[in-house]
């Protein structure tokens, strides 16, 4: 059996793929339900301590049921968007220091107890290679800044996290490249395919040869002519939504009265940190807490600002995120949505439309845009030449997305499916070839 994980910054999911066949993705079980991905975030509870002391971490759907029950916590998000920060090596949780590949850890471990026959699953994972996903340019910070000069280092923490996590063979596919193995397995020709994979923070490209021709080529990167990528996608899209309907309806672009009479803006490195899922819970400190409770009755807008700081108190980023995550979804399939986020003091109501939505998110367009048109010239292949563009991926559903490949390979190209777990069945798939002797 040969496995494959996809650990994602919004999802990730684990498959196998036996020796012949097509992969399958490993059920995951909550609350008697079985789910094909499990949610890459964790809840710490105060309340609730492991046999060191230490606060127990929930993960993916157990995380989000403890989060909404609302008992004392601190829900991380986006945890994979640190890798390639050398700055951040550990936070404090409740006063017991978790590092990074502690946090990753615990995710990928918590997702295996959740699996089908988990005990069956966890001596494999020990004793077989693992095929496991990255981007092609990992995020470099906060910021969404792509940096191939940290992708050695990103790659070891995520390595390390993992070994800690029990699985001790561990080696690395890019994600495109995996989705490339998904749709591979549809063909009955060879095809020159431009894959292109939208997670939650990272837009990666892949130009390669698919097909029954390649199947039994051990290196695929003999099959690869280009690979490239940039450090935005589904978050940054989510992140425009934060800026433009719900910023303005906390404070943003409002101003206070200081001690010495001056009117002065209301700091916006808060909204910035807003437009962040993994840095919302990093807000809810003294000094960020203090300067809204003193800030808030000389402001002139001092229910926006009550708005903001029970946002942050009450730690509600994971209702706000479902929200605009919601509102961003409909919007493939619509020409407008109601976007909806109420919440003790915070009450939001607002229509959105698809072409303000795409004017938002012009900026991201257009790098993506430069990202594939720099890899198709680097390449030095003409669109035309392309058999195939496969866009998987959440931000894969966009309409203004697909508009941009259909306008450089042509609208009856573009194909998909799979688009929230054909990356980690190809990982399997890559597995298999790679392994299989």
């Amino acid at each position: 059996m040969f496995i494959g994980l996809d650990f994602g910054t919004t999802n990730s999911a684990l498959a196998l793929a036996s020796a012949r066949g097509q992969a399958s993705l490993v059920p995951l079980r909550h609350g008697g339900d079985e789910h094909t991905t499990f949610r890459s975030l964790l809840y710490f509870e105060d309340g609730e301590r492991d046999p060191n002391g230490r606060p127990h971490a929930f993960a993916g759907p157990a995380a989000i049921d403890a989060y909404l029950e609302g008992a004392d916590g601190r829900l991380i998000q986006s945890i994979k968007s640190y890798l390639a920060n050398p700055d951040f090596t550990a936070t404090s949780i409740f006063n017991s220091r978790f590092t990074l590949e502690n946090l990753i850890g615990f995710v990928v471990a918590r997702m295996i107890d959740a699996a089908q026959y988990s005990d069956d699953l966890t001596t494999r994972l020990k004793q077989s290679p693992v095929v496991v996903g990255r981007p092609a340019r990992f995020v470099r910070n906060s910021l969404g800044r792509a940096g191939s000069e940290t992708d050695e280092f990103a790659v070891g923490r995520l390595t390390a996290a993992l070994k800690g996590a029990g699985l001790p063979d561990v080696h690395f596919e890019f994600e495109p490249v995996a989705a490339a193995f998904a749709y591979e397995a549809t063909l009955n020709r060879d095809e020159l395919v431009l894959i292109g994979d939208f997670g939650g923070g990272t837009s990666d490209f892949c130009l390669l040869h698919v097909g029954p021709g390649m199947r039994e080529v051990k290196n695929r990167a003999e099959t690869i002519i280009a690979v490239s990528g940039v450090g935005l996608a589904g978050d940054a899209f989510d992140a425009r939504i934060v800026e433009n309907v719900i910023a303005p309806r906390l404070g943003k672009g409002t101003s206070y009265e200081s001690t010495g009479g001056k009117i002065l803006p209301t700091p916006s490195w808060i909204y910035d940190s807003l437009k962040r899922w993994h840095q919302l819970s990093f807000l809810n400190t003294y000094k960020t807490r203090k300067m809204l409770e003193d800030i808030g009755p000389v402001s002139d807008a001092p229910k926006d600002i009550a708005a903001l700081l029970h946002l942050i108190v009450e730690n509600r980023g994971f209702d706000m995120y479902r929200a605009v995550e919601g509102a961003k979804v409909r919007l493939s399939g619509e020409d407008k949505t109601r976007l909806s986020f109420r919440s003790g003091l915070i009450d939001i109501e607002s229509d959105v439309s698809r072409p303000d939505f795409d004017r938002w998110i012009a900026p991201e367009l257009k790098e993506i845009a430069a990202c594939v048109d720099k890899l198709m010239e680097d390449a030095a292949i003409a669109p035309a030449k392309v058999d195939r563009v496969f866009l998987t991926g959440g931000s894969s559903f966009i309409p203004a997305v697909r508009s941009l490949f259909a306008s450089r390979f042509g609208a009856e190209k573009l194909a998909g499916g799979g688009e929230l777990t054909s990356v980690a069945t190809g990982l399997a798939l890559a597995a298999r070839q790679r392994f299989m002797d």
